[in-house]
């Protein structure tokens, strides 16, 4: 908001500024390009009440200006039409710029929940998919470690059989905001089925995402042992370091390890790393 109001106030100023500019030049030359320059500020950072206003700032001073060296014989009419041209080709370029702003926004935020699971606000399984290329590819091209775990929780169908699936759904959102909240922000976690999840640690060793699950894991009790969830969570975690794996094949690896730890009890993490 500070920010907004110093273009603003700066957009002013340099309205003014103009249209001192314009009364030391004259009247022969024109300064409507320069004009524009504030307006086209003011739409694009502030919005389209603050473009107006400074559009009709640059319309003023204009005025002034060129009524100040109006001639004594020039016409009245043809002097009140150039001033309203010129206050409608401000007014335009602030709207214009306004609303192309709002339009990047509204196509951002489409692009937003296109990629987003509605529920748990985590990536969906398509954009974590897709994310998730993108970070191998990385790691191909500079040489890095990746891990990605797996985790499904345990007993989840009890909870929707025995409480609602509205409750269940709380139980999922309950789990997505640990899941962001225990994991760095470099890291990208994803829903990828109905109480499964996915999360891709960039750059991450064996010895690292070990920590990492550690955290994971303790944070999830917490959320679970405060608010009365009767679940836990078992993980398969998938460390590649030979960077000839795709998305698939880690994906079903880290899958499989999952499905191997609910065999050990649940409530457990399985570990491997390929391509040591």
């Amino acid at each position: 908001m500070t920010g907004h109001y110093a273009v603003f106030t700066a957009s002013l100023l340099c309205t003014a500024l103009i249209g001192y500019m314009d009364h030391l030049t004259g009247a022969q030359v024109s300064m409507l390009m320069l004009y524009a320059v504030p307006v086209l500020l003011s739409s694009r950072y502030c919005g389209r009440i603050e473009g107006v206003i400074v559009a009709c700032g640059a319309a003023v001073s204009w005025i002034v200006v060129n009524q100040f060296h109006k001639l004594p014989g020039d016409s009245y009419v043809i002097f009140s039409w150039n001033a309203f041209t010129r206050f409608g080709i401000f007014v335009l370029i602030a709207y214009a710029v306004s609303l192309q702003g709002k339009l990047k926004h509204a196509l951002a935020m489409e692009a937003l929940r296109a990629d987003t699971d509605s529920l748990t606000g985590l990536l969906n399984k398509g954009a974590f998919r897709d994310r998730m290329e993108e970070e191998l590819n990385r790691t191909r091209r500079y040489n890095h470690p990746l891990s990605l775990a797996f985790v499904d929780l345990d007993n989840f169908k009890q909870i929707n059989d025995s409480q609602g699936h509205t409750r269940g759904d709380k139980l999922l959102q309950d789990v997505g905001e640990t899941l962001r909240n225990a994991i760095r922000n470099t890291d990208i976690p994803g829903r990828i089925g109905g109480d499964e999840f996915a999360i891709c640690f960039p750059e991450a060793d064996e010895e690292s995402v070990r920590k990492a699950i550690r955290k994971l894991v303790q944070a999830l009790d917490i959320m679970t042992s405060q608010s009365g969830w009767q679940v836990t969570a078992s993980i398969g975690v998938v460390t590649c370091v030979d960077l000839n794996e795709t998305y698939d094949s880690l994906l079903g690896t880290a899958d499989r390890l999952m499905y191997a730890a609910k065999e050990k009890g649940k409530n457990t993490v399985e570990f491997m790393t390929l391509g040591k």
